[in-house]
C-alpha cells in the first residue's frame, strides 16, 4: 500500500533502515493507530520496542528527520531548509552508551554528539579525523610530519587519551586497528595501536555518535575514553557526485576529491556504495638548515630546504558498501564493508656528504647562542682491502688503511634525502542476520573480518654496512592486522512494575587478533661485510670503524622483526536499563573478557539519570575499563633515524620487543592490562525555543598504562656488551626504546555542548558552542627509569587544556553559509638535550583562533556549489624558539614549529567544491 498506514510494511521497512529508524514508503513519516514500533540497528544488537504516540510526539519529527538523513540522496530535491531541519539535534535517537531504542540525545544518562551528514557536507577537509577535530573539541590530532608511519596514519586523542583507549564502531561493530604501532607518534600517542579512521570515507556517513563516557563493560576493551560510532548511509535509491579542489594560500598542498555515493534497492532491502578518490599533493613549511650555506660555499649543491616538512604525498582509493534485505515479516539479513588503498611518501632527513663547521644554537629562548659547532658528515670511511693473512681477536679480516676506501658520496655526491614510501590496505567485511522471536527476543548474529596491511619501500639511501655493493632502492617489508570477531546479541524489554519495561540485553563474543610482520629484501637489514672493521694503518697501529646496518634511514624488518603473533579472547555481556520512575532512568552493565595471553579481566557500569524537571536533569555514570596489550605491541622492532631533543646529528633510536636481549639489558618487563576507573556527572538543559544546553564532568585514571619507554642512551660501554650478547646491529644505536607498563595518570575535564535553532524571516540558523576543558597529570612514575620526567611533563603539558568551536550555519531558499571560529588552548614543550636530566628548557606556545567559511547556492534543488576557506585569515601557531640557529631562525633539521601545536602550520587553504544529486 504505497504511501498508506500497512503495519506490516513499516514494519519491515523500519527492520532494515539501521540508521534511519521508520519510514513509510512516501518520504513522509506516517503513524498509525495512534503507535510506532521501532526497529534500530543499535550498538551490537537490534532492539524494538512499542511506544506510546503520546510519549514521541514531541520528538517525532525532529527524531525522525536526523534518523532519515541516509536517504538523503534517495530524495529527489534537498532544500537547505530541509538540511537545517536535519540537524536539530536535541532529540535525535541514539544507538550509542544504551541498548534501549527510545533514548535521546538530550535523554541520555551519559554525553552522546550525535553529528549528521549536513555537518559532514560543509567540512573543509576530507579526512574523518580532520572532520571530527572540527566538531569535537575533546578530539585532537598532531602532524607528526616526518615521523616514519605516524605521518600517514596520524594518531587521533580523545579526552587527552591515546587512540586505542578509543573504540570505533562501524554500524556498531567494531573496527579493526591499523597495522602501525605508533612508534613515532607524539608524547601522548607514542606506543599506541588503534583505528585508522581515515580508511572510512565521510561520503558514506548518514550519522557519526561520540560517545564521551568509559564503556568498557558495554562494548570492551579499548573504550576508556569514549566510542566513535560510524553509521553508513542506507538510502536505496538516488545518485550523489562530489568533487573538490582546494590548495594553501602558498599554492602548494593541492588537494583533489571525487566522491560519489548511490543507492538501489535489493528486492524490498536496499544496497547502499560508497566511493571516494583523493590527490593529496605536498606542503612544505620547512626551510634551509644551518649547515646548508657552508656546505654550497664548499660547492655542495643542496637542495633548498634539503627536507620537506608538512603534508606528505597521498593518492587514495576508498570503497564502501552497506546492505540489508529483510527475511519475512522481522528478520533481515545485512552486510557491510569497506576497501581502502593509498600510496603515500615522505622525506627523511637530509644527509652530508662532508663535515662542515657552522655557527652554534641557542638552547632555549632569551639564551645566547653557542659556539660555533661542526656537523660531520653522515657517514664514516669504508676500507675495502684486506690484509692478506690478518684476523683480529674475533677471527674477522683486518682492513689496510692505505688501500682503497669507498664513501658514500660516490653514489651521492650531494648529499642524499632517503624518500620513504606507504602503501596502505586496508578491507574489512561484516555479515549478519538479526530479528526477532515469536517470544519478542532480538537477536543479532554477526561475523566480521577486518585486515590491515602497511607495505614500506625506500629510495634515494643506501645499506652502508654493504658498501660498494649495496642497492638503493629497498622493499622493507610488510606489517599487517588481522582481526576476527563472532558476536551473538540478544535483548529483550520485559514488564517487571517500572515506569518503562526494563531491557535486558545480553551477548557473547568469540576475537581472535593478529599481528604479522613481513621481511624485508636481505639488503634492508643485513649486516654486511663492512659493519664493524678493524682498520690497520701503516705503522702497524689499529683502529675501528663501524658503518649502518640496513636501509639507511629505515632499516628492513630483518628475521628477528619477523614475527605472526595471535591471541584469542572470549566475551560475555549483561546489560539492564529501565525508568524506575518516569523521572528517573538507571541503568548497570557488567562483561568478562578472558584473554589467551593476559587472562581474565570483570569490569563494570553504573549510569543513572534524574529528570528533575521538563527542563532539567542530571545524569551521571561511574564504570571500571581495561585495555589489553596488543599483540603488535608486544612484537613491534623497528630503527628510526631522527634529531631526538633537537639534536644537531642524527640520533639511530631502537624500538625492541620486550623481550628482546637488547630490552632485558635495560630492564624490561612483561606487558600486562591497563585498568581504568572513570566517572562523570553533568546537567541537561532544554528549557526549548530550541536551544540545549548539556554540561559534563569527567575524571578518568587509569594505571599500568602502556607506552613506549622513554630512550634508553645507549653509551660505547653499552654498545660493546649488546655486541658481546649477539645484538648485531649495537654498534649502530644512539638510543633505545621498548613497551612498558610505565605510569599512572588522571585526567580529569568538563564539556560543554550548546545548541540552539530559529527560523526567521532572514533564514534559518543553527547555532552550536561546544567548549572542553581537559587536563592530565602523571600522578605516578611507576618505572621512572624508563618513563623519564620530560616524557611526564610533556603528556601533561601537550594537550591544550582549552578547545572551543562555535559554529553557525544559515540557510535561506537557495543560499546557505556555514562559519566556524575553532579556539586552541595553550600548550608547553618540555625539552633538554639530556634525556636522563631533571632540569628542561620550557616553552610555552600561546592561545590561537582559527577561522572556517563556506557559502553556497543551489540551483534547481539539486546542484550545488560553493567556495570556502579553511583558516581563513592564515593563522600560523607559534614557531619552535629551541636549539635555533640564528641564520635560519629554525632548528637543525630546518624545521619551524612544533608537531604538537593544534592549530595546523598550513596555513590558510581555500577550495571550491561542487554537488549534484538525482
Amino acid at each position: 500500500m504505497r504511501g498508506g498506514c500497512n503495519e506490516r510494511t513499516n514494519l519491515r521497512r523500519g527492520e532494515r533502515s539501521g540508521w534511519r529508524g521508520l519510514r513509510s514508503e512516501s518520504s513522509k513519516p506516517r503513524l498509525c493507530d495512534g503507535e510506532v514500533r521501532r526497529f534500530i540497528s543499535k550498538g551490537p544488537d537490534v532492539i524494538s520496542t512499542r511506544v506510546k504516540f503520546d510519549r514521541i510526539a514531541a520528538v517525532s519529527l525532529s527524531a525522525l528527520a536526523i534518523a532519515s538523513l541516509g536517504d538523503a540522496a534517495s530524495a529527489q530535491t534537498t532544500s537547505a531548509t530541509a538540511a537545517a531541519d536535519e540537524r536539530a539535534g536535541g532529540d535525535a535517537i541514539i544507538v550509542t552508551g544504551t541498548r534501549r531504542t527510545d533514548r535521546t540525545v538530550t535523554e541520555s544518562a551519559v554525553p552522546v554528539d550525535v553529528f549528521t551528514t549536513q555537518d559532514l557536507a560543509t567540512q573543509p577537509s576530507p579526512s574523518l579525523q580532520t572532520i571530527l577535530k572540527n566538531l569535537v573539541p575533546s578530539f585532537n590530532q598532531q602532524r607528526n610530519a616526518g615521523a616514519d608511519g605516524s605521518a600517514f596514519v596520524r594518531p587521533p586523542t580523545l579526552r587527552g587519551l591515546p587512540p586505542d583507549q578509543i573504540l570505533v564502531l562501524i554500524n556498531g561493530k567494531r573496527m579493526h586497528r591499523s597495522a602501525l604501532v605508533q612508534v613515532a607518534g607524539d608524547s601522548l600517542s607514542a606506543g599506541s595501536q588503534g583505528a585508522d579512521l581515515s580508511q572510512i570515507p565521510s561520503v558514506s556517513l548518514g550519522r557519526i555518535e561520540v560517545l564521551r563516557d568509559g564503556a568498557a563493560a558495554q562494548y570492551g576493551s579499548d573504550a576508556i575514553a569514549g566510542v566513535i560510532n560510524l553509521g553508513l548511509r542506507t538510502n536505496d535509491s538516488g545518485y550523489e557526485l562530489n568533487a573538490r579542489y582546494g590548495q594553501t594560500y602558498r599554492g602548494d598542498g593541492k588537494d583533489i576529491q571525487v566522491s560519489g555515493n548511490a543507492g538501489f534497492k535489493l528486492g524490498e532491502g536496499f544496497i547502499n556504495i560508497s566511493g571516494e578518490f583523493v590527490d593529496q599533493g605536498l606542503f612544505d613549511r620547512a626551510v634551509d638548515r644551518p649547515d646548508s650555506a657552508a656546505l654550497r660555499a664548499l660547492g655542495v649543491d643542496v637542495p633548498s630546504p634539503p627536507t620537506r616538512y608538512g603534508q606528505p604525498e597521498s593518492t587514495t582509493y576508498r570503497f564502501v558498501i552497506n546492505s540489508a534485505v529483510p527475511v519475512g515479516d522481522k528478520d533481515e539479513v545485512y552486510f557491510f564493508g569497506n576497501y581502502g588503498y593509498a600510496d603515500q611518501e615522505v622525506d627523511f632527513n637530509y644527509r652530508r656528504p662532508i663535515a662542515v663547521t657552522v655557527p652554534g644554537a641557542s638552547p632555549a629562548p632569551g639564551q645566547p647562542f653557542a659556539p660555533s659547532q661542526t656537523f660531520g658528515r653522515s657517514h664514516s670511511t669504508i676500507y675495502l682491502d684486506t690484509i692478506p693473512g690478518l684476523f683480529n681477536a674475533q677471527g674477522r679480516p683486518v682492513y689496510s688503511a692505505t688501500g682503497a676506501t669507498f664513501e658514500r658520496s660516490s653514489l651521492y655526491p650531494e648529499g642524499y634525502v632517503p624518500l620513504f614510501l606507504s602503501t596502505n590496505e586496508d578491507v574489512a567485511g561484516v555479515i549478519g542476520y538479526r530479528g526477532e522471536t515469536e517470544s519478542g527476543i532480538r537477536f543479532d548474529v554477526s561475523a566480521a573480518s577486518g585486515r590491515n596491511r602497511i607495505r614500506y619501500n625506500m629510495t634515494s639511501t643506501l645499506n652502508p654496512s654493504l658498501g660498494p655493493t649495496s642497492p638503493t632502492e629497498f622493499y622493507l617489508g610488510t606489517l599487517e592486522q588481522r582481526e576476527t570477531n563472532l558476536n551473538l546479541d540478544v535483548s529483550k524489554p520485559v514488564e517487571v512494575g517500572f515506569a518503562s519495561p526494563l531491557n535486558i540485553a545480553a551477548g557473547l563474543e568469540f576475537r581472535r587478533e593478529s599481528y604479522v610482520v613481513g621481511l624485508g629484501d636481505e639488503a634492508s637489514w643485513t649486516a654486511g661485510p663492512y659493519a664493524v672493521q678493524t682498520v690497520q694503518r701503516a705503522d702497524g697501529t689499529r683502529f675501528q670503524t663501524t658503518a649502518g646496518i640496513g636501509a639507511d634511514g629505515f632499516p628492513g624488518y630483518g628475521p628477528s622483526s619477523v614475527t605472526d603473533t595471535s591471541r584469542n579472547s572470549y566475551s560475555a555481556y549483561l546489560d539492564l536499563e529501565a525508568d524506575i520512575v518516569e523521572s528517573f532512568t538507571l541503568g548497570v552493565a557488567a562483561r568478562y573478557d578472558n584473554f589467551s595471553d593476559f587472562g581474565g579481566t570483570f569490569n563494570g557500569k553504573v549510569s543513572a539519570r534524574w529528570a528533575v524537571n521538563d527542563a532539567f536533569a542530571l545524569r551521571g555514570a561511574g564504570s571500571t575499563g581495561f585495555r589489553a596489550p596488543t599483540p603488535g605491541q608486544a612484537a613491534t622492532a623497528n630503527v628510526q633515524t631522527g634529531f631526538p631533543n633537537n639534536s644537531p646529528v642524527p640520533v639511530a633510536t631502537a624500538t625492541v620487543t620486550p623481550g628482546s636481549t637488547t630490552a632485558l639489558y635495560f630492564g624490561s618487563e612483561p606487558l600486562k592490562p591497563e585498568k581504568s576507573v572513570s566517572f562523570s556527572g553533568g546537567v541537561v538543559v532544554t528549557p526549548g525555543g530550541g536551544f540545549n544546553l548539556t554540561v559534563d564532568y569527567y575524571n578518568i585514571t587509569v594505571r599500568d598504562r602502556i607506552s613506549i619507554t622513554s630512550p634508553f642512551v645507549v653509551t660505547a660501554g653499552d654498545q660493546a656488551a649488546l655486541f658481546a650478547q649477539g645484538v648485531s646491529n649495537a654498534f649502530d644505536l644512539g638510543q633505545v626504546t621498548y613497551y612498558t607498563n610505565g605510569f599512572k595518570t588522571r585526567t580529569q575535564g568538563v564539556d560543554a555542548v550548546a545548541s540552539h535553532r530559529a527560523s526567521t524571516d532572514f533564514g534559518t540558523f543553527n547555532t552550536s558552542l561546544a567548549i572542553n576543558y581537559n587536563q592530565t597529570r602523571v600522578i605516578e612514575r611507576t618505572r621512572p627509569e624508563a618513563i623519564n620526567l620530560q616524557r611526564a611533563a610533556n603528556i601533561e603539558g601537550l594537550t591544550p587544556k582549552f578547545r572551543g568551536v562555535l559554529a553557525e550555519t544559515w540557510n535561506l531558499g537557495m543560499f546557505d553559509a556555514t562559519g566556524r571560529v575553532n579556539y586552541f588552548g595553550t600548550i608547553t614543550s618540555y625539552n633538554s638535550n639530556d634525556v636522563s636530566a631533571t632540569a628542561f628548557t620550557t616553552q610555552k606556545f600561546g592561545a590561537d583562533v582559527s577561522f572556517d567559511l563556506e557559502v553556497g547556492i543551489t540551483f534547481a534543488e539539486r546542484f550545488r556549489v560553493a567556495a570556502g576557506g579553511e583558516n581563513l585569515f592564515n593563522r600560523y601557531p607559534d614557531r619552535d624558539l629551541r636549539n635555533i640557529y640564528a641564520q635560519t631562525g629554525a632548528s637543525a633539521a630546518g624545521r619551524l614549529y612544533n608537531d604538537a601545536s593544534p592549530l595546523s602550520y598550513m596555513g590558510g587553504f581555500w577550495y571550491v567544491r561542487g554537488q549534484v544529486k538525482f
